[in-house]
C-alpha cells in the first residue's frame, strides 16, 4: 500500500469492495461521504486521492469518470501500484480482460509480488488465461511464496482443465460467455467446480436458484457456447446447478495432482 493517508485510504477501499463484490452502487449520500474522504487524500497525496475518486467512479457505474480521474494518478506518478488500482476499477466496471491486461502490465515491477500474484491466479482463472495460472503459480514457487487457498483451489482446476487437453484457447471466450451470462442475470459470487470425469470435462458455476432459472440459464450457456465454433469442444460441458457440497479433497492430494502435471 502506498504512503499519504494510508489508512484512509484502505478503509475507502474496504467500503468500495462491497459495492463491487455485491455489484450495487451506493445511494447519493454514501457516494458525497465517500468523496470527502477522498477529498481529504487528496490533500495529502494528488495521485492517491484521484485512484480514490476513479474507484468511487466505478463503483457509480460512470466508466469515462473513472478513466479521467485514473489518468490524472498515472500522470502523476508511475508507481505501479495506479495501475493496480486502475485496473480494480476496470474490474468494478465488468472490463475483465482490461483489468487482467493491466495487472499483466505490472507484474514484473511490483515490489512485493507475493500478494499480486495470488490475485493474478484468480483474474486468469475467472479471465480463461489458464497458461497464465500455470504461470503464476510456477512464479510462486520459485520465490516460496504462500499461496492461498482460493488461488491454490483454482490452480487446482487449471492442471484439470490443462490434462483434459481441450484447446486452452478456447476458454478466454467461454470465460467472457458465463461472465456475462453472471452480470446480465445480477449473479453475485457463485462458487465453481471443475470436474474431469473420463476425457469429459464438467464446469460447473453452483448458485442458488430454482429449476426453471436454471434451466434458462443452461439453455443460454448452450446457445453461446455452440457460437464457440473455431474449437473442438465436443469433451466440453458447462452450465449452471444447484449449490451443493463438494467432496473433501486432501491437501495434499491437489499437490500431487498439481505437481504431475505442472513438472514441466
Amino acid at each position: 500500500m502506498l504512503k499519504g493517508k494510508p489508512n484512509t485510504f484502505q478503509k475507502l477501499m474496504d467500503q468500495l469492495s462491497v459495492y463491487s463484490v455485491n455489484e450495487t452502487h451506493p445511494d447519493a449520500f454514501t457516494v458525497i461521504r465517500m468523496k470527502k474522504e477522498a477529498k481529504k487524500i487528496i490533500t495529502t497525496d494528488q495521485a492517491l486521492g484521484a485512484s480514490a475518486y476513479g474507484i468511487i467512479a466505478a463503483v457509480e457505474g460512470d466508466l469515462e469518470e473513472s478513466e479521467k480521474q485514473h489518468a490524472i494518478a498515472l500522470k502523476l506518478s508511475r508507481n505501479p501500484y495506479y495501475v493496480m488500482y486502475r485496473a480494480i476499477s476496470m474490474r468494478t466496471l465488468g472490463k475483465h480482460e482490461e483489468s487482467y491486461r493491466l495487472m499483466q502490465s505490472i507484474m514484473k515491477v511490483m515490489p512485493k509480488p507475493v500478494n499480486l500474484l495470488n490475485s493474478e491466479i484468480l483474474l486468469a482463472f475467472d479471465t480463461g488465461h489458464h497458461r497464465d495460472v500455470k504461470i503464476f503459480y510456477k512464479e510462486l514457487a520459485r520465490i516460496n511464496g504462500t499461496i492461498n487457498i482460493d488461488s491454490l483451489v483454482r490452480v487446482y482446476f487449471t492442471a484439470l482443465i490443462i490434462k483434459s487437453n481441450i484447446d486452452l484457447d478456447a476458454f478466454p471466450f467461454i470465460a467472457f460467455l458465463l461472465n456475462s451470462l453472471l452480470k446480465a442475470h445480477h449473479i453475485k459470487e457463485p462458487s465453481t467446480n471443475v470436474e474431469l470425469i473420463g476425457d469429459q470435462l464438467f464446469f460447473w458455476l453452483q448458485i442458488s436458484a430454482n429449476e426453471n432459472a436454471l434451466s434458462l440459464l443452461n439453455e443460454q450457456v448452450a446457445n453461446g457456447l455452440a457460437l464457440i465454433n473455431l474449437y473442438n469442444l465436443n469433451h466440453f460441458h458447462a452450465g449452471f446447478r444447484a449449490e451443493r457440497e463438494s467432496p473433501e479433497m486432501k491437501i495434499e492430494e491437489i499437490y500431487k495432482v498439481i505437481e504431475i502435471l505442472y513438472a514441466d
